[in-house]
């Protein structure tokens, strides 16, 4: 029981730090972490992440858990080290101090100050998933006696104990908070939806694919494969995972559907103005390059979600298929099937029925 623990616990490291590796949540972190003043003074475009291992003496090998470095539009930069937790730690600011340290004496032996030879402005944020609040100081000063010295001070995230209604709206970590606070089983609907508007469409595909990965490690260990509250979990994070190519398809179908409508009123309406011929001619027309296109699209997207063989494969066995109706069980197979193998198994099925 030890070792599957502590095997979870791993896991669960690594999903998390995988997800701080996108821009978005290191830009959602700073938005939650910053006085807005800063954060509005940033410039996205020169997000950059950098190293997080570092020489202390003695030779000694230090390794952090996320380093970001931004622009200031005003001049100079800011660099953000981040630190998960899932463990309260009293001693924190010391340990946040010495990589703070080591990572400025990198920078300096790197020669990478800013443009005026100043150091960059830090920030230390420690992000703490653990079940207990946090207790204990942020900053040396809380170490001392007479209070000591305020430098460095980290910002504290406690994701179970945050606000939510006092975060930023439409911000990655925001929704992180929101899903480690229990809303993925309370409305799962809803934490679909919102991922949806947030981290819909291509662009985000790796980052949707983290976030599912991060809920599967992090919360589905503790709600169980049959838990009631999150029915069919490995589905919906799959789902999580393909929110923004699901709306396109559905937009795609939805707009076909009413290519379709209107080219049935257009035939009703030149056989009443006696021009059944024509019309019928131009419908012919219409739905063939109607059908070409959907036949394209189909391709595409298996070519986008399984790879060029799949694509062409299903290519060949679409060619001249014209029935609605088999055209969006092939859409459907592309949303429904999670892998290349599977895709082409049930597209084979289909063909020998």
């Amino acid at each position: 029981m030890a070792k599957r623990t502590k095997k979870r616990n791993r896991r669960h490291d690594a999903a998390f730090k995988n997800l701080y590796a996108f821009r978005l949540m290191a830009w959602g972190l700073m938005e939650i972490v910053l006085p807005g003043e800063l954060f509005e003074d940033l410039d996205f475009d020169t997000l950059e992440r950098l190293p997080t291992e570092w020489i202390g003496p003695g030779l000694k090998r230090r390794l952090g858990d996320a380093v970001w470095h931004v622009r200031r539009r005003g001049g100079g930069s800011l660099i953000v080290p981040v630190e998960f937790q899932r463990k309260r730690d009293p001693l924190m600011p010391l340990r946040v101090a010495h990589y703070v340290v080591l990572m400025l004496r990198d920078l300096v032996r790197q020669g990478r100050q800013d443009p005026d030879g100043r150091l960059p402005l830090v920030w230390p944020v420690v992000l703490y998933n653990g079940l207990r609040p946090w207790r204990g100081p942020a900053s040396v000063a809380g170490l001392s006696a007479d209070g000591g010295p305020e430098w460095p001070r980290f910002a504290l995230v406690d994701m179970a104990r945050a606000k939510v209604e006092d975060l930023p709206v439409r911000n990655a970590v925001t929704l992180q908070i929101e899903v480690h606070q229990g809303a993925l089983a309370r409305n799962p609907d809803a934490v679909l939806g919102r991922l949806s508007g947030l981290l819909g469409g291509p662009a985000h595909r790796e980052l949707r694919l983290a976030f599912a990965e991060w809920i599967w490690h992090s919360l589905a260990p503790g709600l169980g494969p049959e838990s009631p509250k999150v029915p069919n979990l490995k589905d919906r994070l799959r789902e999580i995972a393909e929110l923004g190519e699901f709306e396109e398809m559905k937009k795609s179908f939805m707009l076909q559907s009413m290519i379709d409508h209107w080219l049935e009123q257009g035939m009703a309406q030149g056989v009443e103005q006696g021009m059944a011929q024509g019309v019928e001619r131009g419908v012919t027309e219409g739905v063939a390059l109607a059908r070409a296109d959907e036949r394209a699209r189909l391709c595409r997207q298996a070519d986008r979600k399984f790879g060029g063989r799949a694509a062409e494969r299903l290519s060949a066995r679409i060619d001249g298929v014209t029935d609605p109706a088999r055209l969006a069980e092939v859409g459907d197979w592309i949303i429904d099937c999670g892998t290349e193998a599977e895709f082409l198994a049930r597209a084979e099925r289909a063909r020998n029925r």
